[in-house]
């Protein structure tokens, strides 16, 4: 359902919304979701992948929880979209060269895309989360409780490790980096929010810093 939802409403939100862009992920990310579009296309003959979600901003986030394609209201708590930090990816089928599209195929191409509601979660989906999950991701396709068939992002300790990066980066000392958020990763976190004169506030589990701080790590302005 949050991935027919998404289908419906992309065509028509195409000139209000952030454009779906590579370049707008992780770079760890970004690298893992090209490896996945070539590793599926080896185990699936003739599909390709396209990014129909990257980064999204405070309000794409509130309307997509509106419309129930997220759980996560993008306001008191964010998603990992919001970081840069998670992708959405529909599979195509009948693909020739290209293995990974940003944005939707042109029509001319001739693709087919794989809708959910026509029975591809278990057909397409499970099995692109499987392959994410050899890239190192976590896939919304096996998820328990909210099948998100076409979500993946970095992994929880990953995430840690990649803010621990950037904030040695950035010149808060808080040691060797290794997922786990201990004292000197706190402490570093408070110096950031205090330079960057921003909420120190936590995501919860899914991250030790809200967005806005994140963006600043990476020398971003992304609200």
């Amino acid at each position: 359902q949050c991935a027919a939802l998404e289908e419906g409403t992309f065509e028509g939100e195409s000139t209000m919304r952030t454009q779906p862009k590579l370049s707008d992920l992780h770079p760890w990310l970004r690298q893992r979701v090209t490896m996945l579009s070539e590793s599926h296309r080896t185990a699936n003959p003739g599909t390709a992948l396209c990014l129909i979600w990257g980064l999204r901003s405070v309000e794409e986030q509130q309307k997509a929880h509106k419309a129930g394609r997220s759980k996560i209201d993008g306001k008191r708590k964010f998603s990992l979209h919001q970081y840069g930090l998670a992708a959405d990816l529909w599979v195509y089928t009948e693909a020739q060269e290209t293995t990974l599209y940003e944005n939707r195929p042109p029509k001319t191409d001739g693709l087919d895309l794989q809708l959910l509601q026509k029975g591809s979660l278990k057909r397409w989906y499970i099995g692109l989360g499987h392959l994410a999950e050899a890239e190192g991701l976590e896939a919304g396709a096996l998820w328990r409780t909210f099948r998100d068939g076409p979500h993946v992002q970095v992994p929880k300790e990953e995430r840690i490790i990649l803010l621990q990066d950037a904030l040695n980066g950035r010149g808060f000392n808080v040691g060797d980096p290794d997922g786990v958020v201990g004292p000197k990763t706190r402490s570093g976190i408070r110096s950031a929010a205090k330079e960057a004169n921003v909420d120190v506030g936590s995501n919860g589990r899914l991250m030790p810093v809200r967005p806005q701080l994140w963006h600043w790590l990476q020398g971003s302005d992304v609200a």
